[in-house]
């Protein structure tokens, strides 16, 4: 009778043959959080990837009072880049808003070797707003004159009571496009898409919704409109 392995020894090999197996589905998983600093490290320290209309108004822009206000370049996302058949490296892909140009560079990246595999920019490519943007639509609805009055009389209205604090408020807010409300835009929120911008949701500590939403473009830094509920 030909000998049998025992259950015992199969499992005292399994350790040995899964160790023997190809590590290329390491290339599949999630980044690490040390991984996405990594690749955040690699990607901030490419050159610019200049486009045709930089090269032409960088003497222009470099005289320009308004560059003060432009914001820096948003990080908006790291993801793991999707390998091609066969591919084993680990890259990752960075995702960052350049505010002074209205396109979004997208970094592919080495983590194997820690090199820039490749840079290039879009436009009308509007991934979800960061944290920090979130902040800044916010800041600059309650720096409105006009804004503030009307989130004042809103207050009062649902609550009865004046708003004091924008603390009093929760806020959230979405990319806006404006291909998603094209016949009722003004002129100025008809660029959303091609800049940046959020609408914003404003609602009381118990969750009622404001009728008033807000159009931000935070490429301009200005309120364009005012959506109603």
């Amino acid at each position: 009778m030909p000998n049998v392995p025992s259950l015992r020894s199969l499992l005292l090999c399994l350790p040995l043959v899964l160790a023997a197996l190809p590590t290329q589905a390491g290339s599949l998983d999630p980044l690490s959080a040390a991984e996405m600093e990594r690749a955040i490290q690699q990607a901030s320290s490419a050159p610019p990837v200049a486009t045709t209309r930089q090269l032409a108004n960088n003497a222009n822009n470099a005289n320009n009072a308004n560059n003060a206000s432009i914001p820096a370049p948003e990080r908006l996302l790291v993801e793991r880049h999707l390998n091609a058949k066969g591919e084993t490296a680990r890259l990752a892909d960075v995702y960052t808003y350049d505010y002074a140009t209205n396109e979004t560079i997208i970094s592919v990246i080495d983590l194997d070797t820690n090199k820039i595999l490749s840079n290039k920019r879009e436009k009308n490519l509007q991934l979800p707003l960061t944290d920090n943007e979130l902040k800044r639509a916010s800041d600059l609805i309650f720096a409105d004159d006009e804004q503030r009055s009307l989130l004042d009389a809103e207050f009062k209205r649902i609550t009865g009571k004046t708003l004091t604090d924008p603390q009093q408020l929760q806020v959230k807010a979405f990319v806006f496009h404006a291909s998603s409300l094209p016949e009722q835009l003004n002129d100025a929120s008809k660029q959303c898409g091609l800049h940046r911008c959020a609408q914003v949701l404003l609602y009381t500590a118990d969750s009622v919704v404001f009728e008033v939403s807000p159009i931000v473009n935070l490429s301009a830094g200005v309120i364009t409109q005012n959506i109603g509920f």
